[in-house]
């Protein structure tokens, strides 16, 4: 993986926010510049990469740590930003939405995360585009100076599918993995092809120990029961899944339950349930279930 480097960061005005605080202009001074109270955007070069980062920091916030907060097939990710205001103003908790915009990330690099090249030939660890998440951490921690900060990492929709795919490849420190209204999902079989399961993936990456790997880690199901529209749901092999979103979502978790308790194995995961709504970022985001969703797994 890359090094990070960082250009010279200027923040983008806002609309109907000058990103003046406290009478002052808010103005990136080079490495140091934590993130600004309130809404910004920044490009920082990420793993050779130039990425548009959209923030929001609540007026509230002490330190608690921040969201990473990944778009769904749509790409607004100033919009997810926007909608997950109240959400992390209840939290105090930075949100960051990076772009990973549709002409240098179609579905194969974003949904699919890059695991298979547009050729089908099968990609290496560092060409992934899972490798961002690492890199984009360390660019936060660094802007707001702890090496520590704690984080979870959340995604709706294509993003929740980002999320369930990615757990199974990379190592992170997040304190839990949260995929939201994921249209079609990581099942943990090889009886599925990857995308929806570990099929055809190399034996180190879909053998009994990743699987049994993947069960344990802190990942929560977060859907909607009106999620049940059909636009833009994954068709084809992923009706193996469920008829909607709300059924493939609660047949990921009760299978994966259902594993780890047929092989003995340990089982971190979470299922939240927000009643009434259907696939909408603000809703689902605005839902007092979301506040179970990211912390519900603490005591």
């Amino acid at each position: 993986m890359r090094r990070l480097r960082r250009k010279a960061l200027t923040f983008v005005s806002v609309p109907l926010l000058a990103l003046a605080l406290g009478g002052r202009q808010v103005q990136a001074q080079g490495s140091a510049t934590v993130i600004p109270v309130g809404k910004s955007v920044v490009e920082a070069e990420i793993n050779g990469t130039l990425l548009k980062l959209f923030a929001y920091k609540p007026a509230t916030y002490a330190g608690d740590g921040f969201i990473l907060l990944l778009h769904g097939a749509s790409r607004a990710a100033e919009a997810y930003r926007d909608n997950a205001i109240g959400m992390a103003d209840r939290h105090h908790r930075i949100v960051v939405v990076p772009l990973f915009d549709l002409a240098r990330f179609p579905e194969w690099r974003y949904q699919f995360g890059g695991v298979y090249r547009a050729d089908s030939s099968f990609a290496a660890p560092e060409e992934r585009t899972y490798a961002f998440i690492p890199t984009l951490v360390r660019y936060i921690r660094d802007r707001e100076g702890s090496a520590t900060l704690p984080y979870l990492l959340a995604g709706f929709s294509a993003g929740g599918q980002f999320v369930s795919r990615m757990a199974a490849f990379i190592d992170t420190d997040a304190e839990r993995l949260i995929a939201m209204a994921s249209g079609s999902t990581l099942f943990p079989t090889r009886d599925m092809a990857f995308g929806l399961g570990f099929g055809g993936l190399p034996d180190e990456l879909s053998n009994d120990d990743r699987i049994r790997r993947y069960l344990a880690l802190p990942i929560t199901i977060y859907i909607g029961t009106g999620d049940r529209e059909m636009a833009q749901l994954p068709q084809g092999e992923a009706n193996r899944q469920g008829v909607h979103r709300y059924s493939r979502n609660i047949r990921w978790f009760n299978e994966a339950m259902d594993l780890a308790y047929q092989r003995k194995w340990a089982f971190n995961w979470r299922l939240v349930i927000a009643d009434g709504p259907g696939h909408s970022p603000k809703d689902m985001f605005d839902h007092p279930q979301s506040g179970n969703a990211l912390l519900g797994h603490r005591p």
